[in-house]
């Protein structure tokens, strides 16, 4: 195997570890909870500590890796996954099991982070960067294919405990593939200041905070008004830093080309379309599916996204270049969630399942492509820097899908007594929410779609097309 090959699977094994936790956590709170006598908040937080987790480190692992070298952090993260892994496994309380997740979250976006900026070092151009970035792209949806289903089944037979104790198992191999498969970093370099970067970060999950309370609580309750007003202080402060240090740590260089702020915005609403969870909920409640019985179901859904993600955003490539290929599997990505229009009351699940798998192949191909193009953009030596905006941005786009799509269907399924109880007016309303969701994501991806296509039309980034 060369070398180039050894490290993208590398890459692969480690960042598919690192997704692991997102893809079984939703299936272990129930046993979890009643095990412990726990309470529906305490669902909501374990839900959402690791997205805190993740953004409040995103900044500093993308600097860290520019300047420390990512196998070196990719290393320390994965000792920091396996340290929050035990510390849920172990957990016989709330807080306990809250610090675990905490720590697992922001491990695994540190890993995800450092790992993208190492694949653009790697691979800066030509037909290896195709196989590479494709290969990164569909581990996601690979993970959320096979992980689902086996966590499902194991806890069929298993207690709560085991699901974390496979984290912690999985996280003992990050460091092993890391050494084994991943190239030796160069010397250390300085550091600097940490504190733009961590300011940075609390503004960045304050905001999403904000909006989560936002959903639950309304926009001027208590606990939204404090987060915004701690995302506003944290924002300020490092704004005022960045202007006043002489060499501030969190580098505004990947942001003065405008096409790369644009692709940015691709991001963000492709991430901001992400639907599937939506669909589960309707699967669960509306056709009567136990949570595995969900996951089974829409594994067609999950395998369209491996394939989109590999093989569609790799034929792309070959034959349009990057800049093309992304600009036609953003429209396609558009069209495709406009299937969900044909959902209605009385229809069968196969009709949601088809609407899911075509716009998880298209999703899968386009933000495969949009990733690759966004890399192609970073400064010398601020890959790490522009893989974490990337991850911001991405981010953001889902903490905002919760508030802008999602809110009608979840609200509607809390109104229900359970799976498979719901009223036929709720039931309506399910339905009727799926279909707003397909032209409000049709619409919004669209202006996505635009915000590309003024980058790619940039004159600077015609030279994109023979780095491919």
């Amino acid at each position: 195997m060369t070398s180039d090959r050894r490290t993208t699977l590398g890459i692969c094994l480690i960042v598919g570890v690192s997704f692991v936790v997102g893809a079984s956590l939703t299936l272990m709170l129930a046993p979890m909870l009643e095990a412990l006598s726990l309470d529906d908040d305490d669902a909501q937080t374990a839900l959402v500590l690791p997205a805190i987790g993740s953004l409040l480190v995103v900044f500093v692992a993308g600097h860290m890796g520019d300047r420390w070298g990512h196998r070196r952090v990719i290393i320390g993260a994965g000792a920091i996954f396996v340290a929050g892994s035990a510390l849920v496994l172990a957990g016989a309380s709330m807080p306990m099991i809250a610090s675990g997740l905490l720590l697992a979250g922001a491990a695994a976006t540190a890993i995800q982070i450092v790992a993208l900026g190492l694949l653009q070092v790697t691979f800066p151009h030509g037909p290896a960067r195709i196989s590479a970035f494709t290969s990164f792209g569909m581990v996601y949806p690979a993970v959320y294919l096979i992980v689902p289903t086996v966590t499902g089944l194991g806890l069929q037979g298993l207690p709560w405990r085991a699901v974390p104790c496979a984290w912690a198992l999985l996280g003992l191999a990050i460091p092993v593939l890391a050494l084994a498969l991943l190239r030796p970093p160069g010397p250390r370099q300085p550091f600097g200041e940490p504190w733009t970067l961590i300011l940075a970060g609390v503004a960045l999950a304050g905001i999403a905070r904000a909006l989560d309370q936002a959903r639950n609580d309304g926009w001027l309750s208590p606990s939204t008004l404090a987060a915004a007003c701690a995302a506003l202080v944290a924002l300020l402060a490092c704004v005022a830093l960045v202007r006043r240090l002489p060499a501030p740590s969190l580098s505004s260089a990947p942001l003065r080309n405008a096409a790369t702020v644009l692709l940015l915005a691709s991001v963000l609403v492709i991430a901001l379309a992400d639907t599937l969870m939506y669909i589960t909920v309707a699967l669960e409640y509306v056709y009567d599916l136990s949570p595995l019985e969900a996951a089974l179901v829409l594994v067609p859904a999950e395998a369209a996204g491996v394939l989109g993600s590999k093989v569609l955003a790799a034929q792309l490539m070959r034959r349009l270049g990057g800049p093309r290929a992304g600009s036609v599997a953003i429209a396609g990505f558009t069209g495709s969630l406009l299937l969900l229009v044909l959902a209605r009351t009385g229809s069968p699940a196969w009709v949601v399942v088809v609407g899911a798998a075509a716009f998880s192949a298209m999703g899968g191909a386009a933000i495969t492509v949009v990733n690759a193009e966004v890399m192609s953009m970073a400064p010398p030596g601020a890959n790490g820097m522009l893989s974490a905006y990337r991850g911001a941005a991405s981010a953001l786009g889902s903490a905002i899908s919760v508030l802008a799509i999602g809110t009608g269907i979840l609200g509607v399924a809390k109104l229900s007594a359970g799976p498979g109880r719901m009223t036929p007016e709720e039931v309506d309303s399910v339905m009727a929410g799926i279909r707003a969701e397909g032209w409000i994501s049709a619409l919004l991806v669209l202006a996505g779609w635009g915000a590309y296509e003024a980058a790619r039309r940039r004159s600077g980034w015609a030279i994109l097309d023979s780095n491919q």
